[in-house]
């Protein structure tokens, strides 16, 4: 795998991409999936580790996509102890070494949180991004433009985080939805605008113009951190013991015991919904994204894309 040299490094604002870094969130159990999943392989397997179309699973398109946009020592992968021979089975390489292990799956708050513990300890400076692993997007490369402009719009404003979303084209109630506001002018390449709300699945249609969170989100790893900790506090505090041994030797026994007594917290719920005045939003409405953390939206983009599934789906159920 080929590494970018110094003059590679500097993006087309002139800002040094050596500070950029990305976190895969890969921790989850997939478990609205698993019957799904189940038609694909004989045993349960989360969804970010199976290849419903092609020969590459979720999370290796992921990754795939993100080292387009980042060197491979700056990507880190939040994983599940227990998912640890699907992760031996597809991540080798600079992939595998950047793999951070969970002792257990503790929601989406727990494994940003420990990315950016991880990341602040190496690069205080840094700007993140944070990628789930079980998303569709057709076209990658105008997507890593997106990010691209997103990152460089919050290597200027230091204060903001960048979510993408993208434009409702049906009634699907399990997306967050982001209010918009007014078109930010200073953001130079794609339109951004501010956020005037920020609702985590809402049980209904809401009246203004909104956009579905993709939950990609982007910012200076200082300023995510900030947020965290005005938000959740109490679990900002309760990494300390694992941010101050990081690296040592004790800091396996220091996590486990981390994991063993925080809760499960939705990083949406419990930072998002709480902070829109320092969010702002991306249209990334052109890339054909989607969220393939429900069966009806893998077939809703299988019959769309004309693609075609891996051969374990029954008929019946293709035309379901």
């Amino acid at each position: 795998m080929s590494y970018m040299t110094d003059a590679d490094r500097l993006g087309s604002s002139g800002t040094d991409e050596r500070r950029r870094w990305s976190i895969i969130l890969a921790g989850g159990n997939g478990n609205r999936l698993s019957e799904f999943t189940r038609l694909f392989y004989d045993h349960d397997r989360p969804k970010q580790y199976c290849a419903f179309v092609g020969t590459r699973s979720m999370l290796q398109h992921t990754y795939d996509r993100t080292v387009q946009m980042t060197d491979p020592k700056r990507i880190i992968t939040i994983v599940s102890g227990r998912h640890l021979p699907f992760v031996r089975e597809q991540l080798r390489g600079d992939a595998d070494r950047s793999v951070l292990v969970q002792p257990y799956c503790r929601e989406t708050a727990a494994s940003i949180l420990l990315g950016l513990s991880t990341i602040q300890h190496q690069d205080p400076t840094s700007v993140t991004a944070i990628f789930p692993s079980d998303h569709f997007i057709l076209d990658e490369r105008k997507f890593a433009q997106y990010v691209r402009s997103a990152t460089e719009y919050t290597e200027q404003h230091p204060e903001k985080l960048v979510l993408l979303g993208v434009r409702p084209d049906r009634e699907d109630h399990g997306y967050g939805c982001i209010e918009i506001g007014e078109q930010d002018r200073t953001a130079e390449r794609y339109p951004l605008y501010t956020v005037r709300s920020f609702a985590e699945k809402p049980a209904r249609s809401l009246s203004g113009e909104y956009l579905w969170n993709t939950f990609v989100i982007i910012g200076r790893t200082g300023t995510l951190m900030q947020t965290i900790l005005r938000c959740i506090p109490e679990l900002h505090t309760a990494f300390d013991r694992y941010r101050r041994v990081h690296g040592r030797q004790e800091s396996w026994h220091a996590l486990n015991a981390l994991y063993e007594r925080i809760p499960s917290i939705n990083f949406s719920s419990a930072v998002l919904e709480k902070v829109p005045s320092r969010l702002c939003v991306m249209d990334i409405s052109d890339v054909g994204w989607n969220d393939w953390g429900e069966a009806h939206r893998i077939h809703e983009d299988v019959f769309r894309y004309d693609l075609r599934l891996n051969g374990a789906v029954p008929v019946e159920t293709e035309a379901a």
